[in-house]
């Protein structure tokens, strides 16, 4: 699947919010992320500029005519490094962008907008549940969260967008094996992702 923009949604989950001690933002926190922060295979090496990696599954949407292509992913966060620079009011691009620090499916859904409350995500690390999240639970649902992105830019057909995590985040460490599992209905899809050193 052909991506040339990445588009993230923060704090999309109510529960998510509440555990980083954040506010609840009243329209979607955007930010984004270059391409080359795509790991190719999937895996990542822990990144040298932080003592704290956490890894936050999410459902990942790509805007088509009439329906999305929807994918599950990783967005590893340099968690230190985030809320060191939101201490100090400054940005937090580098918590965020780093090699391999984006995960993204290779399979997909075609769905359209009437089956999308059927989705459910997961992220199991070495093998035990740590997130789960439900499509209905978001606080800005896809069509929303475009329709505001087109304020500012065109959103095409190559626009890949993050669209928030559920709770349950945490740290990960070298060894250890991530999973996330996007269901609809009685399908799945999944991605994994081995820290590396």
């Amino acid at each position: 699947m052909e991506i040339r923009n990445l588009y993230f949604v923060g704090r999309n989950y109510v529960k998510h919010v509440e555990e980083l001690g954040n506010d609840i933002p009243k329209t979607p926190l955007i930010f984004t992320k270059p391409l080359s922060t795509i790991s190719i295979d999937g895996n990542i090496h822990y990144p040298p500029h932080t003592k704290e990696l956490h890894y936050e599954g999410e459902m990942v949407f790509i805007p088509k005519q009439n329906y999305y292509m929807v994918g599950c992913g990783i967005d590893y966060t340099a968690r230190d490094v985030q809320r060191n620079a939101m201490k100090k009011g400054k940005p937090w691009f580098f918590a965020k962008c780093f090699r391999d620090s984006t995960v993204i499916s290779n399979s997909f859904f075609k769905l359209k907008n009437d089956d999308l409350n059927h989705l459910k995500i997961e992220t199991f690390v070495n093998g035990i549940l740590k997130q789960r999240g439900f499509y209905k639970e978001k606080l800005f649902k896809i069509d929303e969260i475009v329709k505001y992105l087109n304020k500012f830019f065109e959103i095409g057909d190559k626009s890949g967008i993050f669209t928030g995590t559920p709770s349950g985040v945490g740290e990960v460490n070298i060894g250890d094996m991530v999973e996330v599992v996007l269901y609809f209905k009685d399908e799945k899809i999944k991605v994994k992702s081995k820290i590396l050193k």
